[in-house]
């Protein structure tokens, strides 16, 4: 059964990399991010003044448990079925599962489509393709913050969207890494990001910063493996250094790996000034970090 589990992640990790994201093609987090902006407005509302803190919090610890728990029903639901039927159709599942979790494939390209942007069509194609990439509005109107925003956007997701989900997917499974995806993507949206998310997202970022405790810390120490020892226009010692020193996931270890300063300026050394090509160093250095998770994979598998 451990041997399908890890063929399963395997084959998952395989299918990002190759193919990514099919747009036209249904993905669940779409749909749990559209229940989870349903729940927000008719929990919380408009009129949030209103509220108490207190049940603002209560709320909050409604939504999270709202959206919880269909997801761990559904996929506890299909993975079994799949492996009741036959081994083959259970690892197929969980493989599409890994897929869905997973998203080095877009991260790579998108982060090169930044950079490219950049050389081919100047700031405005940047910071349009940077959007594209973040999912939001992007303020930075020159290259160098543009640039920082990108690097600090990929080596967060580095971790929260591909390492860390495959770390925890290979200790609980599918359910595992949904669970990891979906807290992520509510704490995105509710996790203490205004004034209306004060008291409401309370929970859903505690409950985040629980679960991303270990697989957050295992991003960083993969991030500076990579960095020292892959190839790349990486600053292997330096990524070591910034990351025990700053100890922010793997966002601490891209800045030493890449000389600049991220995240507002507050991790990492100014050694150099950020210039877009740094991107292409930054997503080389994601993709390093999945590729090593594949072969540690490849290498259980012959183990096992």
């Amino acid at each position: 059964m451990f041997k399908l589990h890890i063929f399963a992640l395997l084959l998952g990790t395989i299918l990002d990399f190759i193919i990514g994201p099919l747009y036209t093609v249904w993905n669940p987090f779409d749909s749990i991010g559209r229940w989870i902006k349903f729940l927000d407005r008719a929990l919380l509302g408009d009129e949030i003044i209103l509220l108490e803190d207190s049940k603002q919090k209560n709320l909050g610890l409604w939504i999270l448990f709202l959206v919880l728990l269909p997801v761990v029903a559904v996929v506890s639901f299909f993975v079994i079925l799949g492996y009741e039927i036959a081994p083959f159709v259970g690892v197929i599942i969980e493989a599409i599962a890994t897929y869905f979790c997973l998203e080095a494939n877009r991260l790579f390209y998108l982060g090169r489509e930044v950079m490219n942007s950049y050389y081919g069509d100047g700031i405005p194609a940047m910071r349009h393709a940077l959007e594209l990439l973040t999912g939001g509005d992007v303020e930075e109107d020159d290259e160098e913050s543009l640039t920082a925003r990108a690097v600090t956007y990929i080596a967060n997701e580095a971790g929260d969207s591909v390492v860390s989900p495959l770390f925890v997917m290979f200790l609980f499974g599918p359910v595992g890494g949904f669970i990891y995806r979906t807290v992520d993507l509510m704490d995105a949206r509710l996790g203490h990001k205004n004034k209306r998310y004060n008291e409401f997202g309370f929970y859903t970022a505690k409950f985040n910063q629980i679960i991303d405790w270990l697989p957050g810390r295992i991003s960083g120490v993969l991030a500076v493996f990579a960095a020292r020892y892959t190839f790349g226009d990486f600053h292997g010692k330096n990524a070591r250094y910034i990351h025990l020193r700053d100890r922010y996931k793997a966002i601490s270890a891209f800045a030493g790996a890449i000389g600049i300063c991220l995240k507002d300026e507050s991790i990492g050394d100014a050694d150099k000034v950020a210039e877009p090509k740094d991107i292409r160093i930054a997503t080389a250095l994601m993709r390093n970090m999945f590729l090593l998770c594949q072969l540690f994979l490849v290498i259980l598998l012959l183990f096992f």
